[in-house]
């Protein structure tokens, strides 16, 4: 599998190391958490109307939520597999096309949620909160906050990644929200307050204005791409500053080597190689 989807990025060796996997178990098992609280309500203090919970999914929250959610699950899978493969509890010798769909899967959805948490909290307390109808309590707190901090943990912790030219998916799920969202007001759907907009700023009987607002915030999430990437680029240039020269001391020739192919050229290169190839194959065991 590809290597850098294992290791977090702070440490010099390729194995998994348990302090990681309980990382991802904690993580996985909070945005679960998480996802349970806000589907059902659970620590909401805000009037429910008719068919709330069914509308809990035509927010763009809700979807980055679950974005979260899938990917935690996912990193924590295959760090698992990653660990049982290092420690020779079973073996394997499979085609890649197998696993690499999972690693594939995961990297998306690792993207989408990084970028998309933290345009949700941008955007949410800039534009969306109005004291009048959204109170600040737990779950609220959860979905528009603990959803960025995690997020952003994640973004200096994990070994894999932001590759910038991936941002079509990125911008793709907002064109897929804002066609949502027209589909959805022209068969009639209503917000849980039931007004007719799902955000008061999308408003689509003011198309003109609304595609405007689409367009920009679709810019708006390739800028924040943009800005994970430099945040990426930005954490393995203070490990290669950090970590492969304060090591070069006190390591051996093949050390160095891993730790120098941990830099920022090598793992575009890794990207290049492995990512979305159905055809290689690789022995586990």
């Amino acid at each position: 599998p590809p290597l850098f989807l294992l290791p977090f990025q702070w440490q010099s060796s390729t194995q998994v190391g348990i302090c990681y996997l309980l990382y991802r178990l904690i993580v996985a098992i909070v945005f679960l958490a998480m996802l349970v609280c806000s589907v059902l309500d659970i620590g909401r203090s805000e009037p429910m109307f008719e068919h709330h919970y069914a509308k809990w999914w035509i927010y763009l929250t809700h979807w980055a939520l679950m974005a979260c959610t899938v990917q935690a699950w996912l990193a924590a899978i295959i760090v698992t597999k990653g660990l049982m493969i290092d420690r020779n509890e079973f073996e394997w010798n499979i085609h890649v096309a197998r696993e690499s769909r999972l690693h594939s899967v995961y990297w998306i959805a690792y993207t989408i949620a990084t970028v998309y948490s933290f345009i949700v909290t941008l955007v949410y307390w800039m534009f969306v909160y109005d004291s009048s109808k959204n109170r600040v309590d737990a779950v609220n707190l959860m979905v528009h906050v603990l959803n960025s901090i995690i997020m952003l943990i994640d973004l200096t912790i994990v070994g894999h990644p932001i590759k910038l030219n991936h941002a079509y998916w990125t911008t793709g799920i907002g064109v897929a929200y804002t066609l949502f969202s027209i589909v959805y007001y022209l068969a009639g759907g209503t917000d849980r307050h039931n007004d007719t907009n799902i955000y008061k700023m999308l408003d689509w009987t003011k198309p003109g204005k609304s595609i405007v607002i689409c367009a920009l915030g679709i810019f708006a999430v390739f800028l924040m791409h943009f800005l994970c990437y430099c945040l990426y680029c930005l954490r393995v240039w203070l490990y290669a500053r950090v970590c492969v020269q304060g090591n070069n001391s006190k390591s051996s020739s093949n050390e160095k080597i891993t730790s120098i192919t941990r830099t920022l050229s090598s793992m575009e290169e890794a990207q290049r190689e492995n990512f979305l190839n159905p055809t290689a194959v690789v022995d586990l065991k």
